[in-house]
């Protein structure tokens, strides 16, 4: 298309360049020949011999073919080198923006980061999972240092994200001075955003570990107080119908008060689900918690916490687990026989009773929680707890009211009240979710053994039995992007979501289903 321009001298682009690669070919495949020249005549003058007559033949028939083809692929190479070297050298400049740069934009800019005028200035980075990070925050309006939970929904399998969802707002409800509080919760792009309460002590699992290097026991009294702390944020998530599933020294949090609060609530997989596929595949780091039941695949239940709060208190008295082995097999060979050392003499023999009840491979005989209330070592401990609480001066009045208030309510309780489960039967039309057909009206029943679902348009009915309910709990409405939506879900990890239209009924549903759940 365009006439091809000559260089100044008169030689066409690339002559200088060929001659050049010419000649580098002839140098080379002379000194390949002299070099096998050399390694014959090292064994023989014979061989030497034969191989000039070799060269001589293949220089009359095949060099000046062999010396072509040789330069032609040193042109080749060489000019990919250019091409290489000059993309290198382009790669530091400016490109222009493509379309897939918009959608690696951030989701929660503007809410989370480190520019400083963020919502939520980022200091730390606490942690990182699989699914997302925790970082130590600063509110840029107050100065409050708050902990931000990051997790990408988009990586999440959708039981992930229905458990994930249902839960945050779970431990929304709680309000508990031994429980991380909720502050709020964003959702962006399929990033969701939890902004709690920050714990400035670090963990329990971390404490014991520091411990564990010095053979450094903690103290009977120490080892009481959190342990009765743990016991009381672990009520009032079993008062609320709920419960933590995934209890374990790395998600009891510390404050440089001594308070002791219960996170990461609800984060973890379901053990319901976990467990349908081939034993411990699925678990990292809660093996070592779960009960001997639920490795018979049993469904989770408050006694397989109970059990999980055994491990807990026998890992601080001990600062190792009670249950370990060379690989999966084996550890679960030594949960299911209790296979564990003895607790250590230097603790009274009520704190290694409490322990040894917890840790009872039969569910029928690890005591409830206000069971353990009841018995006369712990009733001593939490009087004990309350008035150390009372008279500690870094302690908010506000969180000393609260943690005594609490101690108050279960040392004066009644067990048998507390453990009847009283159903009130109620009936309505709500507004139900499914995957297939969005939102659709639906006449809700709950009677003295099961939930029934009857779909207003087609009659089709599903029945849940209240034996098989695990949780019930309401949705934020930045996650559900409807107000007044609860959900409950089964031992199979199913969720069902509903929808009311006012407050009150909504608030009179959770409340109903709640208190028909089986423990």
């Amino acid at each position: 298309m365009y006439a091809r321009s000559k260089p100044l001298g008169g030689k066409r682009a690339g002559e200088g360049e060929g001659k050049q690669i010419y000649m580098h070919c002839h140098v080379s495949i002379l000194r390949f020949v002299l070099f096998c020249f050399c390694f014959c005549f090292y064994f023989s003058a014979s061989f030497a011999l034969l191989f000039i007559y070799v060269c001589l033949c293949i220089h009359t028939c095949m060099y000046p073919p062999l010396l072509s083809l040789f330069s032609f692929l040193s042109v080749i190479v060489r000019r990919m080198t250019d091409t290489k070297r000059m993309a290198n050298a382009n790669s530091g400049l400016p490109q222009p923006p493509t379309e897939g740069d918009a959608a690696k934009s951030d989701p929660l800019e503007g809410i989370l980061g480190t520019h400083p005028d963020c919502k939520y200035i980022k200091k730390k980075l606490l942690g990182q999972g699989s699914f997302g990070s925790a970082w130590r925050v600063e509110e840029r309006e107050t100065g409050t240092i708050y902990a931000a939970k990051v997790m990408d929904t988009n990586n999440m399998s959708s039981k992930d994200r229905g458990f994930v969802t249902n839960e945050v707002k779970c431990l929304s409800r709680c309000n508990n001075a031994n429980i991380i509080r909720h502050h709020v919760s964003y959702e962006r792009g399929g990033m969701l955003l939890i902004i709690m309460e920050y714990a400035d002590g670090g963990d329990l699992y971390k404490q014991i570990k520091a411990r564990q290097q010095s053979t450094r026991y903690f103290k009977e009294h120490e080892v009481l107080f959190i342990f009765l702390q743990l016991c009381l944020a672990l009520d009032h998530i079993h008062m609320n119908k709920m419960m933590h599933r995934d209890l374990k020294t790395a998600n009891v949090l510390l404050t440089t008060t001594g308070l002791v609060k219960l996170g990461d609530f609800g984060f973890s997989r379901q053990y319901e689900d976990s467990l349908s596929n081939p034993v411990g595949s699925t678990f990292c780091g809660t093996p070592y918690y779960l009960s001997p039941e639920l490795w018979r695949r049993a469904p989770y239940s408050k006694k397989s916490e109970m059990w999980a709060l055994g491990v807990v208190l026998y890992e601080v008295i001990v600062l190792k687990r009670p249950f370990g082995g060379r690989n999966m097999d084996e550890l679960i060979d030594n949960i299911l026989h209790a296979r564990r050392q003895p607790l250590p003499n230097i603790y009274s023999e009520d704190l290694r009773n409490v322990c040894d009840q917890l840790l009872s491979l039969d569910p029928k005989y690890r005591p409830s929680l206000r069971q353990l209330f009841q018995q006369p070592f712990i009733r001593k401990g939490l009087e004990t707890l309350r008035r150390s609480v009372l008279n500690h001066n870094r302690i908010p009045q506000n969180v000393q009211k609260d943690i005594a208030c609490n101690v108050d309510e279960v040392l004066n309780s009644d067990i048998q009240d507390y453990e009847s489960t009283r159903v009130v039967p109620r009936r309505g039309i709500v507004t139900r979710h499914t995957a297939d057909r969005g939102w659709q009206d639906c006449e809700l029943l709950l009677d003295e053994e099961a939930v029934v679902m009857r779909d207003v348009a087609t009659g089709a009915e599903e029945r849940v039995e209240l034996s098989a309910l695990t949780s019930v709990c309401p949705i934020d409405a930045a996650i559900a992007h409807e107000k007044f939506v609860f959900a409950m879900k089964n031992q199979t990890g199913k969720a069902f979501w509903f929808k009311e239209v006012n407050e009150a009924s909504y608030e009179e549903w959770l409340v109903a289903l709640q208190n028909a759940l089986p423990f």
